[in-house]
């Protein structure tokens, strides 16, 4: 399982303008919430931007300019990333396995 601080660690990564990171996970005791997507990516002025597409129809996207906005918003029925943090599994990672993939990033 990759903890939190691993998860802020990546989130800290300097994307150059260039690369973006895409998660896909899934909150394990929300089933509204079995296909998600989180990330960060630069916007068309090279700043940062982290974002969440929570349901396929996309009423349920959000992007914020910081990190500790975006882990701390409530956009899980009320309740933020880092509070549901331990019920969220990933799928992958930039396409990848995110146990190997993460490892690219942060080590």
């Amino acid at each position: 399982m990759i903890s939190f601080n691993d998860i802020s660690r990546l989130f800290s990564v300097d994307l150059e303008g260039k690369f973006c990171i895409e998660i896909e996970f899934f909150v394990k005791d929300i089933p509204k919430y079995q296909s998600c997507w989180m990330g960060k990516s630069s916007d068309e002025t090279n700043k940062e931007e982290y974002w969440f597409g929570l349901v396929p129809d996309g009423t349920e996207a959000y992007s914020f300019k910081t990190f500790k906005e975006f882990v701390s918003a409530p956009v899980f029925d009320g309740k933020s990333l880092k509070e549901i943090w331990d019920n969220v599994e990933l799928w992958s990672l930039d396409g990848c396995d995110p146990e190997e993939r993460i490892h690219a990033y942060i080590e």
